[in-house]
C-alpha cells in the first residue's frame, strides 16, 4: 500500500500472490482523488478489466517516464495535451489496483462471489468466440452489430444476450465455434439464478445494486479511464520517438489468461523479462519526430502500433455503419 494511505482492504490468509502485490501498489488516496472522474466515464465506454494490473503499473511507470521524463516541454506544446494529467496515469494505475482489491474481497465475502467471477469466465469465453465467429462472418450482419456494437457491460445481460446470440445461430456454426453447448448452458443457469439472487439483495438492501456489482463497476471504470489518458501517453510516444514507440511506451496488457498460472517471483512479471531481454541498447533521443524509416526487406517486422490503427479504424467503420442503420447520420450519396 502506498505510504500516504490510511487504510486498505484486508486480505484472506489464502490470497493469492496477486493479492499480496496489489496491496504493495495500491492506494486508497488515489482511489479517491479519481472517484470521480471514474463514475464520470460514459456507461456505453466501460470496458471490463482483464488486465494484469501489476503489469499494468508498471508499464505506465515506464511509458510516463519515457515520454514525460526529458520531453515534458515538448510535449506541453502540443494542442489538446494536459500534462499534468498524463504524470498522474501512475497514480491513477495505484487506484486501479485498490479498486481491485475492493473486488478481490467482496467476492470473498459475498455468498455468491464464487459463482459470479465463473459467470464472469463464462462471459469471456462466449464473448472471445463471438467476436472469432463474427470476424469470420460466420454470423448475419445483425448479429455481427450486436456482437461489436452492441455489448452489454452488465455481466448477467451481456452473458444472456451472448447466449442467445450462439443459440439461434447454432446451425450456422455447427463445428466451427470453440464453445460447446455445456459453457452455454452453464451460462445460461448461472447467469438466471445470479439474476434472480441480485435481484432479492437489491431489493433488501438501500434500493441499489449489491456490493459486489458496485465493485465491479468501479473497477472498470478506474481501467476504462486508465487506458483512454494512457492512449493519449502512447500517442505523444509515437510523435517523440516514431516506429520505435511500442519500445519506449509499451501496450497496455489488456488480456489475462481464463486460468491461473504457476508465480515463482512475486513482483517481477515473467513477461516483464521477455519485453526487456527484447529491448536494444539506443542513445537518450532527441526531442524531435522521429524521420519515418522502413525495416528491411529480409526481416519482416510487425508493429503492434499498425494493428492497432487497424484496429482502430475497423472499430469506427463498424460504428458508422451502425449509426446509419438506426438513421442518426445521413448516408453518403
Amino acid at each position: 500500500m502506498a505510504e500516504d494511505d490510511g487504510g486498505k482492504p484486508e486480505t484472506s490468509e489464502n490470497g493469492s500472490a496477486d493479492a499480496t502485490e496489489l496491496e504493495s501498489i495500491s492506494s486508497q488516496a488515489a482511489y479517491d482523488a479519481f472517484l470521480v472522474e471514474a463514475k464520470a466515464v460514459e456507461p456505453g465506454f466501460v470496458e471490463e478489466c482483464c488486465a494484469d494490473i501489476v503489469l499494468t503499473y508498471q508499464t505506465v511507470m515506464r511509458g510516463v517516464e519515457n515520454v514525460l521524463g526529458s520531453g515534458t516541454v515538448v510535449i506541453g506544446r502540443l494542442p489538446n495535451i494536459n500534462v499534468v494529467e498524463l504524470s498522474m496515469l501512475p497514480r491513477l494505475a495505484q487506484g486501479l489496483a485498490f479498486a481491485a482489491l475492493q473486488v478481490d474481497r467482496e467476492l470473498e465475502a459475498s455468498s455468491f462471489g464464487k459463482m459470479f467471477e465463473r459467470v464472469q469466465q463464462l462471459r469471456r469465453k462466449l464473448r472471445k468466440a463471438a467476436d472469432a465467429l463474427a470476424e469470420a462472418r460466420l454470423l448475419p450482419d445483425a448479429d455481427v452489430d450486436e456482437v461489436w456494437l452492441r455489448g452489454q457491460h452488465d455481466v448477467l445481460d451481456d452473458c444472456l444476450a451472448l447466449v442467445a446470440l450462439l443459440r439461434r445461430n447454432e446451425a450456422r456454426i455447427s463445428g466451427r465455434s470453440p464453445v460447446v453447448a455445456s459453457d452455454i448452458s452453464e451460462a445460461e443457469q448461472l447467469a438466471g439464478k445470479l439474476r434472480v439472487m441480485l435481484g432479492q439483495q437489491g431489493v433488501e438492501s438501500e434500493g441499489g445494486a449489491p456490493s459486489l456489482v458496485k465493485a465491479v463497476e468501479l473497477r472498470d471504470r478506474f481501467w476504462t479511464l486508465l487506458h483512454q489518458r494512457y492512449d493519449v501517453l502512447w500517442r505523444c510516444g509515437a510523435w517523440l520517438y516514431g516506429r520505435a514507440v511500442d519500445e519506449r511506451v509499451p501496450p497496455l496488457p489488456v488480456r489475462q489468461a481464463l486460468i491461473g498460472k504457476a508465480r515463482s517471483v512475486p513482483v517481477e512479471r515473467e513477461a516483464s523479462k521477455v519485453v526487456l531481454e527484447q529491448r536494444r541498447p539506443v542513445s537518450p533521443p532527441s526531442l524531435v519526430p522521429a524521420p519515418p524509416a522502413s525495416p528491411p526487406a529480409s526481416v519482416p517486422v510487425v508493429r503492434d502500433s499498425t494493428r492497432h490503427l487497424h484496429e482502430l479504424q475497423r472499430d469506427l467503420e463498424r460504428k458508422a455503419r451502425f449509426l446509419v442503420r438506426i438513421g442518426a447520420v445521413a448516408p453518403r450519396s
